[in-house]
């Protein structure tokens, strides 16, 4: 017959864990009863007695419960899943009634977010009394979190509902093409206070990209509604992005922006093109014949001469062009497989010396690719017709183009958010999304530092309201006496608004040394989190014991198909292509390829920095044709990390040699 009470519990545990976060509803217009049909008709034959006076599977109470949340849906991974998926999989009767409800449920369309005047349905057990006798019945019955609870449904659905509706109409209006075009107005400093819009229009940019990409789209719809990017059509920046898609001038769509945004007598600093520069652009190209030249691609290892390569590993040698072996070093292919100790510290050796000392007798490179080398994500790029004229100051067709300062050092973004990092001791809490978090320093004296007793110290606290960011810190610094001792440090979340992206990391530094610890679990609404205990002396940090659940280290993150925090083998190093040959125009930057790095977005392929002489004159043009001349993303690019000559830095490399000596190496440029 089954068992009702574990597919009661089943089902309960599954609401439950459902509603931890958001919750949608399926079957616009839905006639309900056909929910509790369909659960009644889908028993196997034999198992429920429907019309025995008083059947435990389906009385009013049950009848109730699935009316009210057989339809609840939750959107997890990208795809919709019912209330009823995966319950009681092993029972022979009551797998068979959750199957059929899920694929019922399943059926029907998403219709709006899941709201309710009340938490409970239903109730566990009622008893009667039969014959004398006490009998016990059980029925389905559930609870959902307080975050789903309204007092006014309708207006909650509708709210939602309206913003579904922005987003689908900006998915399918606001094209890529316009978009990026503002994004490069902004750039340019050619929008009044338009800094201010190019998180919101970038950040809708990647939910289109990844829209494009969903296996349903509507459930990715229905999951990134409330995200404020979300309603860019609806702002003034998403006005101008719908012109520059509908095909309106420039100069025209612009204006019409500044004419709602900026004061009257506002000038603006950066002069779009206009057609007339235009012409007198394509003039020129015409006459120099590189029209052919302005078709960029992403290079590939098959491009780029043995001569240019400093170094090659063993397994990429066969697909150098010209031929590899024979012109580079002979690596042996042993390695030991002694694990270096992750605390080791390594040796501090100058680029120079690295290259001419280390490079000849390396077998193979490991890379320490940390979250704050974002911004050196670099890719080469070369023409797609390799007889073209050249377009740049040095005498090859290669290019290169960085992944950009897409995010800041916790260190930058506590300086950004107008925090103080000069202190003698620093401690930093940065996270990813729309939390509150909270960050709570216990000096040795007791002393609470927290963002009811700042103290002086507590000088930057975000996302406790008004403007959101998903880039958020908080920040203590001590800017004369450190007081000796043990400190404690917690991150306690006083308010939770999103389900995404949920760990957080601390930073500290004092005397010139920066550690970070991560907490890469989700925190719960109230919980508090102990980072840890920090043992301070003579003003410097000696120690620190990380809490339960945090380690020390950054967050890792997947970034152009590696993962960061960790080490990633490199195949390739060269210079940058205006040091190719005898090329020696401008700065020089050492770029190590790395193992599996695809940047997987359209990148530049021309800009303005590397055009010769007689193309100067066109800049303004040759900016807007990088845009439109975008390498596309290849599977067999050159990408990995770029350092300049002129700027100070550092990476750690492990690198093992052809006698199978390990050494850890810090290449300091």
């Amino acid at each position: 017959m089954g068992d009702f009470q574990q597919f009661v519990a089943d089902v309960t545990s599954r609401l439950s864990t459902m509603s931890k976060n958001e919750l949608y509803v399926v079957g616009d217009g839905l006639d309900r009863d056909s929910l509790w049909l369909t659960f009644l008709d889908s028993f196997p034959a034999g198992t429920n007695l429907r019309f025995r006076e008083r059947s435990e599977y389906d009385c009013s109470t049950c009848r109730a419960f699935i009316k009210h949340f057989g339809n609840v849906v939750e959107i997890h991974d990208g795809r919709v899943r019912t209330v009823w998926s995966g319950v009681s999989a092993s029972d022979p009767v009551f797998s068979v009634v959750a199957a059929a409800l899920d694929e019922f449920v399943l059926s029907l369309p998403l219709s709006t977010v899941f709201r309710s005047g009340q938490a409970q349905y239903g109730t566990k057990t009622t008893r009667t009394l039969r014959d004398g006798q006490v009998e016990v019945w059980h029925h389905l019955h559930g609870r959902v979190a307080n975050r789903h609870r309204v007092e006014d449904v309708g207006a909650a659905q509708g709210t939602f509902d309206a913003a579904v509706q922005v987003f689908q109409r900006g998915l399918a209006e606001l094209t890529h093409h316009a978009l990026d075009t503002v994004v490069d107005l902004i750039d340019g400093n050619a929008l009044y206070r338009g800094a201010e819009h190019r998180q919101a229009v970038t950040e809708f940019r990647s939910l289109q990209n990844r829209w494009t990409q969903a296996t349903d789209r509507r459930a990715f719809v229905f999951a990134n509604a409330m995200n404020p990017a979300a309603r860019l059509r609806n702002t003034v920046i998403g006005t101008l992005v719908q012109d520059l898609g509908a095909g309106v001038d420039l100069e025209q769509a612009v204006r019409s922006f500044e004419a709602k945004v900026a004061p009257q007598n506002y000038q603006r600093p950066t002069a779009l093109i206009t057609p007339g520069m235009v012409k007198a652009a394509m003039k020129t190209i015409a006459e120099l014949g590189i029209e052919e030249s302005l078709q960029r691609r992403f290079a590939r290892l098959s491009d780029v001469s043995v001569t240019n390569v400093l170094w090659v590993d063993n397994d990429t040698q066969a697909r150098m062009k010209d031929g590899i072996e024979g012109l580079l070093m002979q690596a042996a292919t042993s390695r030991s497989s002694g694990a270096l100790l992750r605390d080791a510290k390594p040796e501090e050796i100058p680029v120079v010396s690295f290259m001419k000392d280390v490079l000849p007798g390396a077998a193979s490179i490991d890379l320490w690719v940390a979250n704050s080398y974002e911004p050196h994500l670099v890719s080469l790029t070369t023409g797609r017709h390799p007889a073209a004229p050249r377009l740049f100051r040095w005498d090859n067709d290669f290019g290169w183009s960085y992944g950009g300062n897409v995010t800041d050092s916790i260190r930058e973004k506590v300086k950004r958010a107008g925090g103080n990092v000069t202190g003698k001791l620093r401690v930093s809490l940065s996270w990813f999304n729309h939390d509150d978090l909270d960050l709570h320093v216990y000096e040795p004296n007791g002393d609470h530092i927290w963002y009811q007793e700042k103290r002086n110290k507590l000088d930057v606290d975000m996302n406790a309201g008004g403007t959101l960011s998903r880039e958020p810190v908080e920040n203590v610094t001590w800017t004369d006496r450190v007081p000796d001792g043990e400190y404690r440090i917690e991150v306690n979340q006083y308010r939770k608004r999103d389900s995404t992206q949920g760990g957080f990391v601390i930073e500290t530094e004092s005397n010139g040394k920066t550690e970070h610890y991560r907490h890469e679990r989700a925190v719960g609404h109230k919980e508090t989190v102990e980072v840890g205990r920090m043992t301070v002396a003579g003003g410097v940090i000696t120690a620190f014991r990380p809490g339960r659940d945090v380690q020390r280290g950054s967050v890792a993150r997947e970034l152009w198909g590696i993962t960061t925090e960790q080490f990633v083998p490199v195949s390739t190093i060269m210079y940058s292509p205006n040091y190719f040959d005898d090329n020696e125009v401008g700065n020089r930057h050492y770029f190590f390829i790395l193992k599996g790095c695809v940047n997987d977005q359209p990148t530049r392929g021309i800009y303005n920095e590397f055009l010769r002489s007689d193309l100067q004159p066109h800049r303004k043009v040759f900016e807007v044709l990088g845009d439109r001349t975008k390498c596309e993303p290849s599977p067999d690019q050159l990408s990995g990390l770029g350092f300049s000559s002129t700027i100070r830095n550092s990476v750690v490399a492990k690198v093992t040699t052809t006698g199978g000596r390990r050494r850890l190496i810090s290449i300091q440029f």
